[in-house]
């Protein structure tokens, strides 16, 4: 991939049910309650999975989305472009392939910026709604890949990696639309704050505290957290405690 190309993936226009219904939630409860990397979350597991209800229908219109993450060799290329500071990422050396993180909301600004110059088109981050359609396509998966975990098919701690991977490791397990690398290995910023689904409650949790009432929405889990974090309809935010959280181009 050379470091100024962006792949862009077309995602057709489309309404899809976005969240979980009860069921949906209760039944990844049951699946993943036993197996979370804190022990002490499991009471309030389920009320942060609340935050996917109710489900609703959603109507996207047509956009694209990058194939994978941006990675530290794109990254690379708009820092020695603009001499802005390295991701925490670039500054431990990590391979060029892998996907960049350790940077702020701000900082992803300036790269957007930049990336809007120099192709001429505008590059955005993608929509909450828009992330959950192009991982989950027309058929409602449960995680981009298919409607059950696979460790061998996305970067988790079940996976045992410990790190970041390179964004073609996984690319024969693309997600319905063949955008890859939507579970694990990076959590993914979106440009939506938290907000609760339509007829749903407002959740005080462990974001909250650490964030405050608003913060962006984050999906696909990362190399350091569970597998339950790659559900295509988990809603999760930069906490301080994790640190493995990039984002991709969309348009």
């Amino acid at each position: 991939m050379s470091s100024l190309h962006f792949q862009l993936m077309p995602i057709p226009a489309g309404e899809f049910q976005m969240g979980s219904t009860a069921v949906e939630v209760d039944r990844a409860v049951e699946r993943w309650q036993d197996h979370l990397i804190d022990p002490d979350y499991k009471p309030v597991f389920r009320r942060w999975l609340e935050k996917e209800s109710p489900a609703h229908r959603v109507a996207v219109e047509a956009f694209h989305l990058a194939r994978f993450p941006v990675t530290n060799g794109q990254y690379r290329a708009f820092v020695e472009h603009t001499g802005h500071a390295p991701s925490r990422s670039l500054r431990e050396r990590l391979p060029d392939d892998h996907p960049v993180w350790g940077l702020s909301g701000a900082d992803i600004e300036a790269f957007l910026s930049w990336a809007r110059d120099l192709t001429g088109m505008a590059l955005r981050l993608p929509t909450e709604a828009e992330w959950e359609y192009a991982a989950r396509g027309p058929k409602h998966l449960e995680y981009p890949f298919g409607n059950e975990f696979d460790s061998q098919r996305c970067n988790t701690h079940e996976s045992g990696l410990g790190t970041t991977t390179s964004v073609f490791r996984y690319a024969d397990y693309p997600s319905p639309f063949g955008v890859c690398d939507m579970a694990g290995n990076v959590e993914e910023w979106t440009a939506s704050p938290y907000a609760p689904y339509p007829g749903g409650d407002f959740i005080q949790d462990n974001l909250t505290e650490a964030l405050g009432q608003q913060y962006a929405v984050l999906r696909g889990g990362s190399a350091e957290c569970g597998g339950d974090l790659t559900r295509c309809a988990r809603r999760h935010g930069p906490h301080p405690r994790f640190e493995l959280i990039g984002f991709r181009l969309a348009f």
